[in-house]
């Protein structure tokens, strides 16, 4: 029996199609979905699970479905289509660029202008070294901001200023392998990751890890931490001022609310799936997982105004991708909340897209495709998501 403390729900609707777990690293070829398992020591779990158990009950808990929220279907246009795209993976928009991050490119970020799509330049050329990206996992650029940092797995936040990377680097020390950092106020920095407790590292301006916020991801106390951590990996963004950070993960429809001291929202919905998985075990001892087909995905990406969170949700099954052949999960659901962690609305996208971001008014969202070809589709966002200027 589900049993949860709720302070507003809707009731439910959205059918759960199927859902793959995000692999958004793996190279073009047949088994770019088969399962992996690595070992734990370094964090990056790929392997996967008995089911696992509901969701411990919260109560800063909200659940909702989509059959009562207001819905908009959007038209795209194409926005850019690049020979410079191999397999490109996220997308951060600024006030004047679309920046495109691509881990199999010889140049790992594309530049474009936001308004024309116009080619502006490529930066971020393969390796470790100063201006040099081998690995980008995520971007962290604050709404309407022309400069942001790009993660470069593992540890490694590199800054790039317009559409140049710059020598500019800091390494995350200790406190497990963060897995989507983020700046938030104070010039610290909060990243979901391999942590022994809690949801999220904090990390000093010089990237030594120093505590965690934030409840433990849900299981079995017999299950350890590490793959918990992993299960329920997840990706983060903030506000403009860093002061509200919204977390939303991958293999389930949980979407958590935070300020840079605690959790005070936990939302569930559409679809009220969780993981499916079993421990393994790997050759130097530390424990793996192994997520099975039947998992749901959940939410792939997050886009984010001052007053809004845009949250792609797939809803597909590993087993529906990979008989498709999708190298990433393909989505077309937009859930909006606002940031005081309520669900808005949602937006239909064309099926298939990848990754989203949006501009700082909240006007325009663009989402990244690999079929047919590697694209970026601009969408009108209806105004009642338009981001209103409190300023002077």
């Amino acid at each position: 029996m589900k049993v949860s403390l709720t302070t507003h729900r809707w009731s439910t609707s959205l059918g759960i199609v199927a859902s793959i777990a995000r692999n958004k690293r793996s190279r073009r070829s047949d088994c770019a979905l088969c399962l992996v398992t690595i070992s734990l020591s370094s964090l990056l779990l790929v392997g996967y699970s008995k089911s696992q158990h509901a969701s411990v009950p919260d109560p800063f808990l909200t659940e909702f479905s989509t059959d009562t929220l207001i819905a908009h279907d959007l038209q795209g246009e194409l926005f850019v289509q690049s020979d410079f795209f191999d397999e490109p993976t996220d997308i951060a928009v600024g006030e004047l660029f679309v920046f495109v991050g691509d881990p199999q490119a010889e140049q790992a970020i594309s530049v474009f202008d936001r308004r024309s799509g116009e080619f502006i330049g490529i930066t971020g050329d393969k390796g470790d070294g100063p201006r040099e990206i081998s690995n980008v996992w995520s971007l962290d650029f604050k709404p309407g901001k022309n400069s942001g940092w790009i993660y470069n797995y593992p540890r490694i936040f590199k800054f790039l200023d317009g559409a140049s990377m710059t020598e500019e680097a800091i390494r995350l020390t200790g406190g497990g392998t963060p897995m989507s950092p983020v700046w938030i106020v104070g010039d610290s920095i909060a990243s979901s990751g391999g942590h022994q407790s809690g949801r999220l590292g904090i990390y000093t301006p010089t990237g030594e890890f120093v505590r965690t916020i934030g409840p433990d991801p849900p299981g079995e106390k017999s299950t350890p931490m590490i793959v918990r951590q992993h299960v329920y990996e997840a990706v983060s963004k903030t506000n403009s001022e860093g002061t509200k950070i919204v977390v939303a993960s991958k293999n389930t429809d949980r979407i958590e609310f935070f300020d840079t001291s605690k959790r005070f929202r936990l939302v569930r919905g559409p679809g009220f799936h969780e993981p499916v998985f079993r421990v393994t075990k790997v050759s130097d001892g530390y424990p793996g997982i192994m997520i099975e087909d039947e998992t749901v995905q959940g939410y792939v990406s997050i886009a984010v105004t001052d007053q809004f969170v845009f949250a792609l949700y797939s809803g597909r099954t590993r087993g529906w991708i990979r008989g498709q052949r999708y190298y990433s999960p393909p989505a077309k659901t937009v859930v909006v909340f606002d940031w005081s962690g309520y669900p808005v609305g949602v937006l239909g996208l064309e099926d298939g897209a990848m990754d989203i971001g949006v501009s700082s008014d909240g006007g325009v969202l663009y989402a990244i495709y690999r079929r047919p070809r590697p694209r970026v589709i601009r969408y009108e966002v209806p105004a009642v998501y338009h981001t209103v200027n409190s300023g002077p």
